[in-house]
């Protein structure tokens, strides 16, 4: 303990307030108003994984913590946090899983109707070698970017903003079949000779 004055305590659970942060060793020192403000040594914060899979969350300084100690109170580990008239629950539906985070960064799962949430101001990468979303309808609702080439195998269809539903820079291959624009085909349409004054035959 920091503390000159040595305190007898038996193994015990107390509430504390955190009051510094180890981020390379995930501990934390906190301070228990209910025995004089004594501040504990370095305490590790129990986490939902630390082998092959692992977890990393720490409290952030001034966070309400549940602990456990030994019996002199020098040792011990931080079990979780306490939400507290300071810092309030952010939902209150028992279906709801959610991570909030100061940035304003939401992730929220609902269990009563399935839906997933992510909500951020920032941006958000995957990485992997194949991304497959399996769905019967999805949705983008901003501009969307291919940098790579584009293949559909069931048809496209679309619809433009300013009277323009495609605009392409560069050459197009039909490699099969027709092209057609109100109802007119670019391989059997005829058109005016203008060389002649006659017309010229189907499309080659």
């Amino acid at each position: 303990m920091q503390n000159s004055t040595e305190t007898e305590i038996g193994a015990t659970y107390q509430v504390g307030i955190v009051k510094a942060i180890d981020a390379k060793k995930h501990s934390v020192r906190v301070q228990f108003p209910a025995l004089d403000n004594l501040e504990s040594d370095w305490l590790s914060v129990i986490t939902q994984a630390a082998g092959g899979n692992q977890f990393y969350a720490l409290p952030d300084q001034g966070s309400m913590v549940a602990c456990l100690l030994d019996s002199r109170g020098e040792g011990g580990c931080v079990l979780g946090c306490l939400f507290n008239e300071a810092d309030t629950t952010p939902v209150s539906d028992h279906d709801i899983w959610m991570k909030k985070f100061t940035n304003g960064t939401v992730i929220s799962h609902n269990r009563a109707n399935g839906l997933i949430t992510v909500t951020t101001a920032g941006s958000v990468v995957i990485t992997g070698n194949s991304v497959t979303i399996d769905a019967q309808e999805t949705t983008v609702t901003g501009n969307l970017k291919v940098k790579q080439k584009l293949t559909y195998l069931g048809g496209m269809a679309g619809s433009g903003g300013d009277g323009i539903s495609a605009s392409i820079t560069g050459s197009i291959n039909v490699e099969s079949g027709d092209v057609v624009a109100d109802g007119i085909s670019l391989k059997t349409h005829t058109h005016p000779d203008l060389t002649s004054g006659g017309q010229t035959g189907q499309a080659q």
